[in-house]
């Protein structure tokens, strides 16, 4: 008898060291989760509690990196992200903010036909769309592929596509879906965060504990400090050129720069005139219809001493100094960046 309660005893020791290294795993992976995360890129951190909601929203490809430290307030913690907002009552779980619904209001379109809800006609649902009966809306096209994937994070739609400031957008709960005129009209999720809060506040350091994600913001490229928006840089050294919008490089390639006896500026510099196509003379050259002609300068240097980004068709010796002070361009790309840029677009000219 003690022998078979003695075993009984030992095979329930054995079940119970079993489930407590079946749940361990488990424990240590929730206990790593629940720690703060802290965002390189904008240098502020996510707290524990908010955090596995962030990370099911998309993380930085969702909700975005935070803007702000979570501050409290009447028992409310508050986070804003680029494209949303995180907040949690004393006695409640972290949830969205409805941020969509905010904004809608906010730009007093609520009481516009499009917010109204629509009865779902009889018949086959389209391809590619879908009838939300709980908001009486539909999702459809390049925003249903967007909110198909993004449903987390933009929730229901409580609105149909409407044009506002002359663009295609589509509101949600807690979000907005727009078409990038800039971009081919693709469909992208609007940075409510960003344009609600206002740019992320100052940096600080990593708390103690946190663990950290993504890449520290870039100030500097090829020594330069980059521009907001679309701006050049050309690398005389190299003889190259690149575009960038922000930190994000768009496209580069080879050109040609002045010949030493006649050098191009190094300094920094700004569009500063624009002509489609232009007759250029000088001391040994007679160029007409030079196309896609952009002058740069800045406060020292007019645009007038004729220093420009063209088009050339005289050369394709791309990669070598040719010029007689101005960027020379292979035509097509001479023509993109007539497109991309304009006058005031940055133009930064750096020895190497």
């Amino acid at each position: 008898m003690h022998g078979s309660r003695g075993l009984r005893s030992f095979l329930r020791l054995l079940i119970g060291l079993a489930v407590i290294a079946a749940l361990l795993p488990a424990a240590l992976t929730a206990s790593a989760a629940s720690s703060p995360l802290y965002a390189r890129p904008t240098g502020h951190t996510i707290p524990a509690a908010f955090r596995p909601l962030w990370e099911q929203t998309g993380g930085a490809n969702g909700l975005g990196w935070p803007l702000n430290e979570a501050t409290t307030a009447d028992g409310v913690t508050v986070q804003w992200y680029a494209a949303g907002r995180i907040f949690q009552r004393a006695t409640g779980a972290p949830a969205l903010a409805t941020i969509g619904r905010e904004a809608a209001q906010f730009r007093s379109l609520l009481g516009m036909d499009a917010f109204k809800p629509h009865v779902k006609t009889p018949g086959p649902t389209p391809a590619d769309s879908v009838y939300v009966s709980t908001t009486g809306h539909w999702v459809a096209n390049g925003f249903y592929t967007v909110w198909a994937k993004e449903k987390a994070l933009l929730g229901d739609p409580i609105s149909e596509e409407l044009t506002e400031d002359g663009a295609t957008a589509q509101y949600f709960v807690y979000g907005r879906l727009e078409l990038d005129p800039t971009a081919n009209n693709v469909a992208r999720v609007t940075q409510l965060g960003v344009l609600e809060h206002g740019p992320a506040d100052p940096r600080i350091d990593a708390p103690d504990g946190a663990e950290q994600i993504g890449d520290p913001p870039i100030t500097d490229i090829q020594g330069v400090t980059p521009h907001q928006g679309h701006w050049v840089l050309v690398n005389l050294a190299q003889q190259h050129l690149w575009a960038f919008d922000g930190t994000n490089l768009v496209q580069d390639l080879d050109v040609s720069t002045g010949l030493d006896a006649h050098p191009t500026p190094v300094g920094s510099y700004w569009v500063q005139q624009r002509f489609f196509s232009q007759e250029m003379i000088g001391p040994g050259y007679d160029l007409p219809n030079v196309p896609y002609v952009q002058y740069f300068g800045n406060d020292s240097l007019s645009w007038g001493a004729g220093y420009s980004l063209h088009g050339t068709y005289w050369h394709h010796n791309w990669g070598h100094q040719m010029s007689h002070g101005c960027v020379n361009l292979p035509t097509d790309f001479a023509a993109w960046l007539w497109d991309w840029a304009n006058v005031g677009t940055p133009v930064e000219i750096i020895a190497g």
